[in-house]
């Protein structure tokens, strides 16, 4: 049996291993935390801001980006230094970092992600200016960020939204046969459209390949393979008569003199229109010369003139075109002298009888 002192001895140990389990523990839960370490201590920093933006105890405190320490306490200061910044911000951060965490930095509010908690960014001081120590006030800058974050993600969420419902209804109005996707998916009278179609297009299909109709003809008649065959030997024969210079249209083709001609032709027709241009020749007086063209202009007004008073009946000839008693006498009189011709032609002698009357 075990004595009282063995006993005591035993507890004791217990306690000792269960002491420095719990010291391990806490040194563990300071190092990934990323406090600073145990043994290099903490120093408190203060900054005030004007929206704490929904920042909490403990929250991350980031210096360039680095984790150096938490934020201990969010709070409404009674009298704070400036009024427009009455939120006061205290924060516990690592002391080795003092190095490059000066009293001239600056702090501003930020957030992990879009969806994330609030955290504290402090931006690094200058070299000349000395480092922070326990009870420094750091400078804030205004972080018009959040709140825009925080806007476009409730905006982004609410179409998000909206886009979700108007799926829904969609989805509900398919399942109810509405709309062209419904009807398509649900209409029975469309569904045995559908079906007559390929069954339409099945008969077709063993139209064509029974060799029936115009198109099976097409794909399987030998008759026909072969005129198309003979047609295509006709047109190589024919190609081949051009390219070697037999025929009309071979002629036309690779006859240079043909193209000489031609040539020989478009620069004549430059030619003329140069002259014709430059005023040359009949055409191009007539193009050219202003005092022709007067002529030319007064004479075609004359004759618009004339025909005009012919056509009111004035003059002779405008008699003759519009007065149809004048007409009628010329016609009467004509007729007359054809029947006087036709009897002098016929007794000549009566009409060429001389008598001589002597005294």
């Amino acid at each position: 049996m075990a004595s009282r002192a063995d006993l005591r001895w035993s507890q004791l140990k217990v306690g000792i291993v269960v002491a420095v389990a719990i010291v391990l523990l806490i040194i563990m839960i300071f190092l990934m935390t990323g406090e600073g370490g145990v043994f290099g201590g903490n120093i408190k920093i203060t900054t005030y801001v004007n929206d704490a933006a929904g920042l909490r105890p403990g929250g991350i405190v980031n210096l360039a980006g680095v984790r150096i320490g938490n934020v201990t306490s969010v709070r409404l200061s009674p009298h704070p230094p400036d009024p427009a910044l009455p939120v006061r911000i205290e924060m516990s951060v690592s002391k080795n970092q003092t190095a490059w965490l000066r009293q001239d930095s600056v702090a501003e509010l930020g957030a992990v992600n879009p969806l994330g908690e609030t955290m504290v960014n402090i931006y690094r001081g200058t070299p000349n200016s000395p480092p922070a120590r326990n009870g420094t006030v750091l400078r804030s800058r205004v972080a018009t960020g959040i709140s825009e974050l925080m806007v476009s993600t409730h905006s982004v969420l609410q179409n998000a939204n909206d886009i979700v419902q108007r799926l829904g209804l969609l989805l509900d109005q398919i399942q109810n046969g509405q709309g062209s996707v419904g009807k398509l998916l649900y209409s029975e009278e469309l569904y045995d459209r559908f079906n007559a179609i390929a069954k339409n297009i099945q008969s077709l299909t063993a139209t064509i390949a029974a060799g029936k109709g115009t198109i099976g003809k097409l794909a399987y008649s030998d008759e026909l393979y072969a005129k198309l065959n003979t047609t295509l030997d006709r047109l190589n024969d024919t190609l081949n008569r051009v390219n070697t210079g037999n025929g009309t249209l071979a002629k036309l083709i690779n006859d240079p003199s043909l193209y000489d001609n031609a040539n020989r032709l478009v620069t004549h027709l430059d030619q003329t229109a140069n002259a014709i241009n430059s005023g040359q020749g009949t055409v191009g007086m007539l193009l050219h010369d202003r005092q022709m063209a007067d002529k030319l202009r007064d004479t075609t007004t004359r004759l618009d003139a004339l025909l005009a008073g012919l056509q009111q009946g004035q003059g002779t000839v405008g008699q003759l075109m519009v007065n149809r008693s004048l007409y009628d006498q010329l016609q009467n009189l004509a007729t007359e002298l054809r029947a006087m011709v036709a009897a002098f032609r016929q007794h000549p002698k009566k009409y060429l009888t001389i008598q001589l009357k002597l005294f």
